[in-house]
């Protein structure tokens, strides 16, 4: 999910105040203690080099980073073009309904907004959290910042449960991300703000908004979780908007919110702990398995090499796929069929198995097609219309298998 910088940041963001009150009289100060003060207030507010520096987002970005450098570790394989194995994704604690809903695997909601499934994948998202961290942390506060931040990730492992297909393996940091993005444009309204930082603030929030979210609109597809963005969207920005509807401020419970990254981290240590204890299970399962440098970078590779892994690999549904790639670029329609139906009925008990399952049963539609029974062929492709396939879809629309 590449990203690209812009810009520069605008007027330095002025020391926390309680943005947003409605006018009052003046009143005499009260008498703060020592007892009474935050630490953040001691150690923060009182340097104004300190209270800029956006320390939650650096110390997030640094998280994300340790955590790709043991995923790399820790790998099955890896694929020529840098991603990992999705069978490492998965024993690491990446989310999908069916590991999820359908294994209780709940452990794994803590776990798949910390995972990358490339670096590029890594990169994108760290540009964009420190690109929109450094001019919403400032004007938040850590505290609220690290609230928006665990808030939307849970909320965007929702919206991926609930918006993709139940066999979807998904992974990455870009619903929380989304959040803050989210967040950073309701937060640009700032009254008390110049033209200037409202402006630099706004095409922030819009440069990486748009292009996270205005994809759904046309039926997405293809390897970003769409879902996870609009769930992160949505809880980042109701709670940017809370402080102006219940609080009047974001100072106004600094030290409750500050305790939300320590309680995320803690909850994120419990499901490492149940991931550990699923990790040698998921690795012995991947041996069974295509490895990612393996698979086959092209149509002609597939049809050279499809009888060599359907014979390595009998149990991945993914071999027999392209065995029935081979027989229908053979014309042999029969034998792609049972190919097919063999892809299919392996990927129903493959936890990474929906994209292989919706990719057979189009070919397998294709295949009964070809052979004169359209009626079949129609109900078969159903599935696989409403997938959105991209090119497969376009072949199949283009025989009128989709409506």
């Amino acid at each position: 999910m590449a990203t690209n910088t812009f810009g520069r940041r605008g007027v330095v963001a002025s020391p926390p105040r309680a943005a947003f009150q409605p006018v009052a009289a003046p009143i005499a100060p009260a008498a703060v203690t020592d007892r009474d003060a935050s630490d953040e207030e001691t150690l923060f507010r009182g340097n104004k080099l300190l209270a800029d520096i956006p320390f939650v987002t650096i110390s997030l970005i640094v998280v994300l980073l340790l955590i790709f450098a043991l995923q790399r570790r820790l790998a099955i394989d890896v694929a020529p073009d840098g991603s990992l194995d999705v069978r490492s994704l998965i024993a690491y604690g990446a989310s999908s309904y069916d590991l999820i809903v359908g294994r209780g695997e709940w452990w794994r909601i803590g776990l798949a907004p910390l995972l990358h499934g490339s670096e590029g994948h890594l990169i994108g998202n760290c540009v964009a959290l420190f690109i929109v961290g450094v001019r919403l942390e400032s004007l938040i506060g850590r505290g609220w910042f690290s609230l928006i931040f665990v808030a939307s990730a849970l909320a965007g492992t929702v919206g991926s449960l609930s918006g993709n297909a139940p066999g979807i393996v998904s992974v990455g940091a870009s619903g929380a991300i989304t959040g803050l993005i989210a967040a950073l444009f309701v937060a640009s309204f700032d009254p008390e703000a110049d033209a200037d930082q409202t402006m630099s603030r706004l095409k922030t929030s819009l440069f990486f908004g748009v292009p996270a979210l205005l994809p759904l609109a046309f039926g997405a597809s293809g390897n970003v979780d769409y879902f996870a963005h609009a769930g992160g969207a949505l809880a980042g920005g109701a709670l940017a908007v809370m402080p102006w509807l219940v609080f009047w401020s974001y100072d106004s419970l600094p030290r409750r919110c500050s305790m939300t990254l320590l309680a995320g981290c803690a909850v994120c240590l419990v499901c490492a702990g149940f991931a550990a204890a699923h990790y040698s299970f998921y690795m012995a399962d991947a041996q069974n398995y295509i490895r990612a440098s393996e698979l086959p970078a092209n149509g002609s590779e597939i049809t050279r090499r499809s009888l060599d892994l359907v014979t390595r690999y009998p149990k991945d549904p993914r071999s027999h796929l392209f065995r029935a790639i081979y027989f229908m670029d053979k014309g042999s329609f029969a034998s792609a069929e049972t190919a097919a139906r063999a892809a299919i009925s392996l990927s129903a008990s493959d936890v990474a198995g929906g994209p292989v399952r919706s990719g057979a049963s189009a070919l397998m539609a294709l295949a009964l097609y070809a052979q004169g029974r359209d009626k079949e062929a129609k109900a078969l492709a159903a599935e696989s219309c409403r997938a959105q396939l991209g090119d497969m879809r376009r072949i199949l629309k283009k025989t009128k298998l989709c409506a």
